[in-house]
């Protein structure tokens, strides 16, 4: 423990007097040091790495390979998706980051939802061993999966052999994902709300929510019941037909919108976690692939 933060120390002054070394030589700046930047991202130190590689000279042709992904790995350890793809298409073939810069630069964008630039990503990722080329079609088979094209992703998969350890886990769970998405019966807002309107509750029982359901009949019907019998007996104008009949009018159509907000969180929450499911299992094959 003291070691590490003896370690964490030595950083924050290094760091602090390049800062001060930069702003007394703004025109000047220190000559970059990589072997230091690889070294604070392997510790986890992605905000440093950052101010490092912007505040040195690392802009010799020389260096713009391992500088675009040590900046691109930072931004994405970071959670600035956008920015990290920006910087990791950059990275060249000859380089030996080439191939996880364009990985990630991909997930990346799948991550962010932009499908089309992540498969274009891919297919243009030149590969040179069988591996590298059944995790570019497995790769490229989830994002069509994430775009809902489950013939695509079939297309794709039974071209890819799935034995490597580093896909075969996660290939299984895509592909319950895909028979899921094939299987799933979208349910209807509007068809919730019909049903409400018809017989209060039914719109819930409709969402699955039975219990809800249950509640919302009786207490609706409940208040329709003495609504009715208080205009039977004394009439609309009376206060107690009024109060009564308010609030089953309230609760009648808090019914209705209830029983819409429960289908579209309903549906909100399967594409959520089919969405969360598929990318992780696109991450892990990554991971296991390039962090050995």
């Amino acid at each position: 423990m003291k070691n590490r933060c003896k370690l964490n120390t030595e950083i924050t002054l290094c760091v602090f007097f390049i800062s001060i070394n930069s702003i007394s030589f703004s025109q000047n700046k220190p000559d970059c040091d990589l072997k230091f930047v690889n070294h604070l991202v392997n510790i986890g130190n992605f905000k440093e790495a950052l101010f490092l590689l912007d505040s040195t000279d690392c802009s010799t042709d020389q260096l713009n390979d391992s500088v675009s992904y040590f900046r691109g790995w930072s931004l994405y350890s970071l959670m600035r998706l956008s920015a990290s793809s920006e910087n990791l298409i950059k990275v060249a073939p000859f380089s030996s980051f080439y191939l996880k810069s364009h990985f990630f630069a991909a997930y990346n964008y799948s991550h962010l939802g932009y499908f089309e630039e992540a498969i274009q990503v891919l297919k243009n990722i030149d590969v040179t061993t069988q591996k590298q080329t059944f995790l570019k079609n497995y790769e490229i088979a989830g994002v069509q999966l994430l775009k809902g094209d489950t013939a695509g992703y079939e297309e794709l998969i039974k071209h890819t052999d799935l034995s490597y350890y580093e896909i075969s886990e996660s290939a299984i769970v895509l592909q319950k994902m895909s028979e899921s998405i094939k299987n799933h019966k979208s349910k209807s807002p509007f068809a919730a709300a019909i049903l409400s309107g018809i017989i209060p509750g039914s719109g819930k029982f409709y969402a699955g929510k039975k219990g809800q359901a249950i509640s919302a009949f009786i207490s609706t019907t409940g208040l329709g019941v003495v609504s009715l019998e208080n205009y039977r007996k004394r009439g609309r104008k009376s206060f107690s037909t009024i109060a009564f009949g308010t609030a089953f009018a309230f609760s009648y159509v808090a019914n209705i919108w209830g029983s819409v907000l429960s289908v579209n969180i309903l549906e909100t929450e399967y594409r959520d976690n089919v969405k969360n499911t598929i990318l992780f299992n696109l991450h892990i094959p990554l991971r296991n692939f390039f962090d050995k």
